[in-house]
């Protein structure tokens, strides 16, 4: 009886582990998308793209939290990217439905981090499977913003 217990308690425990770093949960939830209303018509697919892949950390209010968001680390690591993310480029409703413009700084640096890889981050992807960018997706941001950097010749 001690024998199966000494494996059994860490098959258990390896098991509960296991569980808990799959982040089954986070490719369950269903987000609802809104349909683009303005903007470039490069912008339509790129709108989607950040509804599903970058509003959890980026968009207040528009965070999906997995079912360990209150475990204590978890809470303030999701907590803290959360904040850090929203703070630093927002997307707010009005700009994922193309109804308020990204600025020219907003969009330099949203290039830079699709080209680079940065966005997502690591950490963020390990958890959400499905969160990656792909090319399609890298491009379809690249093809936005040459658009919308087009439509905005001429303007100060």
């Amino acid at each position: 009886m001690k024998k199966s217990l000494k494996i059994a308690i860490p098959v258990l425990v390896v098991v509960s582990l296991a569980v808990l770093a799959f982040p089954l949960s986070n490719n369950l939830a269903k987000r609802q998308i809104e349909e683009p209303l303005g903007g470039v018509s490069e912008f339509k697919p790129v709108s989607v793209i950040m509804q599903n892949k970058c509003v959890d950390c980026h968009t207040k209010g528009k965070t999906i939290y997995p079912f360990y968001t209150n475990f204590p680390i978890a809470k303030k690591l999701i907590d803290e990217d959360v904040q850090l993310a929203s703070d630093n480029m927002p997307f707010t409703r009005e700009k994922l439905l193309g109804l308020q413009e990204f600025s020219r700084l907003d969009l330099s640096k949203i290039h830079t981090v699709v080209e680079s890889g940065e966005m997502p981050p690591a950490q963020y992807k390990i958890l959400h499977w499905d969160a990656s960018l792909s090319d399609s997706d890298r491009k379809a941001f690249i093809s936005w913003i040459e658009a919308e950097t087009k439509s905005r010749k001429g303007q100060r």
